[in-house]
């Protein structure tokens, strides 16, 4: 996961994109931006594993194409790279950007830049949710990027762990709160947290949030910026406040500031927590320390005692533009248009760990991954709170200010507080 952590600049990257990154792993191979063969296709992205496999793919429903991919070590100076080439004019044929605004490769500046090749005209452009369009259209509604995979934040549970607990994963607040003094009663930690990875600390807050701020307030952020209501006066409030009772209720495990999400990760494997509120890829990343046989699922974590008003938040992850000034745009968009069928969103989706963003009815969900399509069909879903922030300083406010908030250095109204003056710089 970024690893640092959508509405983010340069050090700082989207939450969606840390999934992605988590699972791929990254390299960089040969390849190059200088083609003029029509069946040469140049590529890049960071985050190789998921990349390779619908390049492969795309390769093998088309003989006698060849697809020249080079991939970065990490976000950072992929962004770095790609935004050099594209100054100069050396840029592939198509590459990752980032959905939303907030790092120089994201859909916004680069659209607003003119970088990016207009999209609108493809026959998968209608099957674009709206609730996905806002992060991957210009600032005049046009579709400027594939998005090609879907994240949530959910509980994650190690399933033989809970069972051997003999517990049932928690449906309501209260249930999550007995879930915590039984698994401690169990000598199990309910829910592995390693704060020390920063992007890991807001996970619980926006579980929580999905439910009690943008559940009933869609629109919660667009009165933010009309000046109409803040965190301080929201029900944020409620959701950091909870946060500290998860905390004092013995929830977690000790000295969350001094874990890692390696750590996190191992716990949450070998069963000695129950379960982590995480994003969709813990579970895939949580088996390496596993024993063989155990398997991982995913709930959404409830806010509230009404299981029926519980949401999802999920955000867009991956995703895909074509340059405006390819060397070869038919094969551009032919390449965008294989990461947009059923097969191509389920090849990604599937290396990545990760929901397809449009429908397939080649992908098989899981059953961490299911409750993404369930939510989303429902109307239940909401996307990740970072992603319509104005700048990247929320966030960081936000991340600093949970490792404090453990520590017992600022209250939640001082937290609340720094996440609304860095929201009013615009």
């Amino acid at each position: 996961m970024k690893l640092n952590t959508t509405r983010r600049t340069g050090a700082t990257i989207g939450l969606a994109a840390v999934a992605a990154l988590v699972l791929a792993g990254c390299s960089t191979n040969g390849g190059g931006g200088e083609s003029g063969d029509e069946n040469v296709l140049t590529f890049t992205a960071a985050g190789e594993a998921p990349a390779q496999a619908a390049i492969d793919a795309f390769e093998a429903a088309n003989p006698g194409v060849t697809v020249e991919a080079t991939f970065a070590n990490d976000d950072e100076s992929y962004q770095q790279t790609l935004r050099t080439q594209l100054s100069a004019g050396t840029a592939p044929d198509v590459f990752r950007v980032w959905p939303g605004n907030g790092n120089a490769t994201s859909i916004t500046p680069l659209s607003d830049d003119g970088l990016l090749m207009p999209l609108g005209e493809q026959s998968w452009a209608g099957d674009v949710d709206d609730s996905v369009r806002p992060v991957v259209e210009d600032a005049d509604g046009e579709l400027v990027g594939v998005p090609v995979t879907m994240v949530g934040i959910g509980a994650i549970w190690n399933d033989q762990a809970v069972e051997a607990a003999g517990l049932t994963t928690p449906e309501t607040w209260s249930d999550v709160l007995q879930f915590c003094a039984d698994a401690k009663a169990a000598g199990k930690v309910a829910f592995a947290l390693g704060l020390k990875s920063a992007w890991v600390t807001q996970l619980v807050p926006y579980a929580l949030t999905a439910t009690s701020v943008y559940g009933p307030d869609p629109d919660f952020t667009d009165q933010q910026l009309a000046g109409d209501t803040t965190f301080a006066d929201s029900a944020w409030q409620d959701a950091q406040s909870q946060y500290l009772e998860l905390r004092d209720a013995g929830c977690f495990n000790e000295n969350p500031n001094g874990i890692g999400y390696d750590e996190q990760m191992t716990m949450l494997g070998q069963g000695d927590a129950l379960g982590a509120v995480h994003i969709t890829s813990a579970g895939a990343n949580a088996e390496q320390y596993a024993a063989e046989g155990t398997t991982f699922s995913m709930t959404p974590f409830p806010a509230t005692d009404d299981p029926g008003e519980t949401n999802l938040p999920v955000s867009v992850g991956i995703v895909y533009g074509a340059n405006a000034k390819a060397k070869n745009p038919e094969l551009a968009k032919k390449f965008i248009d294989f990461l947009a069928s059923s097969e191509g969103q389920a090849v990604y989706a599937t290396a990545a760990g990760a929901a397809p963003a449009l429908a397939s009815s080649d992908f098989e969900a899981g059953p961490v991954l299911a409750a993404i399509t369930e939510y989303q069909a429902e109307g239940r879903a909401r996307p990740f709170p970072d992603v319509f922030w104005p700048n990247t300083k929320v966030q960081q406010e936000h991340l600093a200010g949970i490792q404090e908030l453990f520590n017992d250095s600022i209250t939640v109204d001082e937290l609340l507080q720094r996440m609304d003056a860095a929201f009013a710089e615009g």
